[in-house]
């Protein structure tokens, strides 16, 4: 679904077993065959169900190289051939030293967050209040990372995203109902409005799952849009203080500060 997940949870798992990811046969992703484990946000799939799964590919292994005495990746058909499949249960039970009430959903939610800084060129015709987005310099810490490439380009999709979010995308609602409910009116990023995108990683393994990854997804997006308004002001010394930064508002914020400069507003 955008993730990575079904390459990355086989990278977890033969990373686990001592094989090869294509040696890992991944289910049919069926909610008619697997129970409801909620909804795939935050932190939950790759740094939860990940720990998971590389808890239960080493349980299967050791039993495995029990059986055979050999290594997994060296008698795994043997044994399958002489055992049949052998199945593994894991269960979340939570982190150590953090309380949630699933309940009452208090408590802490997570044990552990990821980081990100974002720096963002930008060009502001003062004339029309046009924001063009020239570059943007990201740095996400997200534990480790499982595979690189795909969270770059998880970095690289959301810091997108993030570009309409600050300059072109706004959801207009007139007595309840939206005026722009389909994408020929409701504007978002394309090929022609994505700046240069600079992606670095810091890598710090969590220690509390055995695979050291924590959650990428959501980074993107939390640095990305102040960045760009920072630039704005940084660019003009006017301050957008709503979403998104469309020329009317800049053009509206440039002529405050034109006003005050001219006494006929309090500053």
């Amino acid at each position: 679904m955008g993730q990575g997940t079904v390459t990355v949870l086989p990278q977890i798992a033969a990373e686990a077993l001592g094989v090869t990811a294509q040696e890992v046969e991944t289910g049919p992703i069926d909610t008619d065959l697997v129970p409801n484990s909620g909804p795939t946000v935050a932190s939950r799939t790759t740094m939860v169900v990940g720990g998971l799964l590389m808890e239960a590919a080493g349980k299967l292994r050791a039993q495995a190289e029990a059986r055979t005495g050999r290594p997994f990746a060296q008698s795994w058909r043997e044994d399958l051939a002489a055992h049949g499949p052998t199945r593994v249960d894991v269960h979340f039970g939570g982190f150590p030293g953090i309380e949630w009430d699933q309940a009452h959903y208090r408590g802490d939610a997570y044990p552990a967050y990821g980081w990100a800084a974002a720096v963002a060129f930008v060009a502001v015709d003062t004339d029309t209040g046009q924001v063009a987005v020239r570059k943007m310099v990201v740095v996400d810490e997200a534990g480790r990372l499982i595979n690189p490439a795909l969270a770059a380009g998880q970095v690289e999709g959301g810091t997108l995203q993030a570009v309409g979010y600050a300059t072109i995308e706004e959801m207009q609602l007139v007595e309840g109902r939206y005026r722009n409910d389909r994408l020929a009116t409701y504007l978002i990023p394309t090929a022609l409005d994505a700046p240069l995108i600079e992606t670095h990683f810091l890598e710090f393994p969590f220690p509390d799952v055995p695979h050291g990854a924590k959650g990428i997804g959501e980074l993107p997006m939390d640095a990305g849009a102040p960045a760009i308004i920072d630039a704005i002001h940084d660019a003009t010394g006017a301050w957008i203080t709503e979403l998104p930064a469309t020329p009317a508002r800049v053009l509206t914020a440039l002529r405050a500060i034109e006003e005050r400069a001219a006494g006929k507003v309090a500053p």
